[in-house]
């Protein structure tokens, strides 16, 4: 006999959405007459509208959310850092609550350290100037955190400083780094995002590390399949970062996947 699988969903943040026609976004600031909103909190609410119970794991935000991030600093201008690490919340904590009070147990995903791409202007040197902009992002974790973000996804373009692979450890992170760094994050967590192009090299990463999750960004069924015959389906994941535009049908999309599978 013949059994269906299908398989949960987690999101990995979305692209930054097409702006809106001017009546649209100016009907959506009447809405939110009383309240301090701008393009990025329209930006964030779309986004995660978009991920309807179909997403089991949701998350807000994406790599341009770096935008919101880097302006909450005072001493960073052009990404250039110009100074002490100051962290001004107000902007974020308020992105933060219109989250969790559309989706419980929502997560976000932002820019890591190393994505912020930022250059330093003001410390001199290179490997304290790295571990400020840990400690700055972590405090800014820490605020997202405090005001209701469930856990965080840590988006990279290139490789994880060494710095940035001692800090942001537990439950509440997890890595997205290029396929060429696999190894580098699997050093310290045992969940793993991987694409699906990188999949014909998952056998050996098991062999070397304990993988305990295994999160298949943009799968296709053959992939999933051959994942399966590996892991364990209940620990295998549909994943994604929704395009610019037709985000609901994207989500949707993923969540539809099936594979068959015989009964033994």
């Amino acid at each position: 006999l013949m059994r269906e699988l299908s398989f949960r969903v987690r999101s990995l943040g979305s692209a930054k959405p097409a702006v809106p026609a001017p009546e649209v976004l100016g009907d959506w600031i009447r809405k939110h007459t009383g309240t301090t909103v701008d393009l990025i909190t329209w930006e964030v609410e779309t986004t995660v509208l978009s991920q309807g119970s179909e997403v089991d794991f949701p998350a807000a935000g994406g790599m341009w959310y770096c935008d919101r991030i880097c302006a909450g600093f005072p001493n960073v201008s052009d990404h250039q850092i110009s100074g002490e690490f100051d962290f001004v919340s107000a902007d974020i904590v308020s992105d933060c609550g219109i989250v969790s009070k559309m989706r419980k147990g929502c997560w976000w995903a932002v820019p890591s350290p190393q994505a912020l791409h930022l250059t330093d202007g003001y410390f001199r040197d290179e490997e304290y100037a790295s571990e400020e902009v840990v400690d700055a992002l972590t405090r800014v974790c820490r605020v997202m955190r405090d005001a209701g973000a469930a856990g965080h996804l840590l988006l990279y373009d290139d490789a994880p400083d060494a710095i940035d692979l001692e800090h942001f450890s537990g439950k509440r992170f997890l890595r997205y780094v290029p396929d060429t760094f696999l190894e580098d994050v699997l050093e310290v967590q045992r969940d793993l995002i991987l694409s699906a192009d990188a999949v014909p090299h998952l056998a050996d990463l098991a062999d070397s590390y304990d993988i305990r999750h295994v999160y298949i960004a943009e799968p296709t069924v053959d992939v999933l399949a051959e994942v399966c015959r590996l892991f364990d389906y209940e620990d295998v994941f549909c994943a994604g970062i929704a395009p610019e535009s037709d985000q609901n049908a994207y989500w949707q999309s993923l969540a539809e996947l099936r594979i068959q599978v015989r009964d033994v």
